[in-house]
């Protein structure tokens, strides 16, 4: 168990579905673009079945329509809602083999799953992709929020892990022998209704050895016939990948996403950069291991091999974006000391520490990341056409990423 002493209530946010309104105007003090760094003022949004249907600059208040609910926030700044890349919804990230133990106990995961969903909203989250467990709890947990039986962000599922046998990610699926197996399994997940497919092509990170991964969990050829299998299913396929040799193999088979990356090289990023292979570099499972109680459960030997290795972790996220990598915001939350939602403006910080401009963290968190999540047509922006999914915040992101950590206003 990982000792996780934080508050997570957000008392101060004010939450509104934007499909329970028909016709809404929200009037904030500022809205901001993060893909053109822009702040403007005296700018309305005209929202109407759950999409912007037109921004108008220049807007006074005497121009609302009689009739029509408005949403006055004069000390906000509203941008698009948040998107995190990469969790694990059937994970809390505090006790691991207690949140196992409960999936096959439908009231206990979903009660925990509720306070992950929560959580998530509470950071300004309306949008996050599950890598998912052997228990299927984050595909689940998505049919339910499709029902309306759950409130929380929406979910891209994965279902469950791709792995071979007797290799690391039992808890992410039932591990495979062959290539026929995976096959088989793949299908089964298209049935299942899933959204992409996880592809487990190595271990993890080790912090014992420096730069020690889990072995490499199939073959080149094999990876190309999964690849290719759920491609022509219309599946993409995101890719765990914790080393360079790992990420060389999920580049030559086309895989659509790289997650980790722990000790990718420079050669590595710029085939990623040329093939449009987004990376979502996923540090704070690897920093958080060095917050509070640290001594409780790294020797001082490992915190060393630890803080080395997430350091030059950020040493490549700085490279990649100057290699033209697409980076995404993801947290692995669920995983050991990452708490849904609120470690999410803990990796925004660490892509600043690596260098990146508030806008680039920005860009991340919201259009890049749509992007990597297939869903660019529909979020990440605030264009007309788009859905609705906004936050609203006290103060200039682009000047301070700080006020991120307090999010008042979320349409989801």
């Amino acid at each position: 168990m990982i000792e996780v002493k934080r508050v997570l209530k957000n008392n101060r946010l004010t939450k509104l579905r934007c499909s329970d309104r028909s016709e809404l105007i929200i009037v904030p003090g500022h809205v901001a673009d993060p893909d053109t760094s822009m702040l403007l003022s005296r700018t309305a949004l005209f929202i109407q079945k759950g999409r912007i249907a037109r921004i108008q600059t220049d807007f006074h208040t005497n121009q609302i329509p009689p009739g029509l609910e408005v949403v006055s926030l004069p000390e906000l700044t509203i941008l698009p809602a948040l998107i995190d890349c990469h969790v694990h919804v059937a994970l809390d990230g505090v006790d691991f083999a207690a949140a196992v133990k409960r999936w096959s106990d439908s009231f206990a995961w979903l009660e925990h799953v509720k306070a992950n969903l929560e959580h998530s909203l509470e950071s300004g989250l309306a949008t996050i992709r599950d890598g998912g467990d052997n228990g299927m709890v984050g595909l689940r947990t998505r049919k339910l929020l499709e029902k309306g039986e759950l409130e929380g962000p929406r979910i891209l599922a994965c279902g469950q892990g791709i792995g071979k046998a007797g290799k690391y990610g039992s808890f992410l699926g039932p591990g495979i022998s062959n290539v026929g197996e995976a096959c088989q399994l793949i299908d089964a997940l298209k049935e299942q209704g899933v959204d992409w497919l996880k592809i487990l092509i190595s271990g993890i990170v080790s912090f014992k050895d420096y730069g020690k991964i889990g072995a490499v969990q199939f073959t080149q050829t094999e990876l190309n016939i999964m690849t290719k299998y759920a491609h022509d299913l219309g599946l993409p396929v995101m890719a765990h990948a914790s080393s360079d040799e790992a990420v060389r193999l999920g580049i030559k088979a086309g895989v659509d996403t790289m997650e980790h990356g722990y000790f990718v090289s420079a050669k590595s990023l710029a085939d990623m950069a040329e093939k449009g292979i987004p990376w979502v570099p996923t540090v704070v499972p690897v920093a958080n291991q060095l917050e509070a109680h640290a001594h409780l459960y790294h020797s001082p030997e490992s915190q060393e091999i630890i803080k080395r290795t997430y350091e030059l972790q950020l040493k490549k996220i700085n490279e990649a974006q100057s290699l033209g990598v697409s980076l995404g915001i993801g947290t692995d939350a669920g995983a050991g000391g990452v708490v849904h939602g609120y470690d999410y403006f803990r990796e925004l910080e660490l892509f600043a520490q690596a260098g990146l401009s508030p806008s680039e963290v920005l860009r991340a968190a919201t259009s890049t990341a749509a992007q990597i999540c297939g869903l660019q047509e529909e979020i990440g922006r605030i264009e007309v056409g788009k859905k609705a999914l906004l936050i609203g915040v006290r103060g200039n992101p682009f000047q301070e990423l700080n006020v991120l950590r307090n999010v008042e206003f979320l349409l989801y």
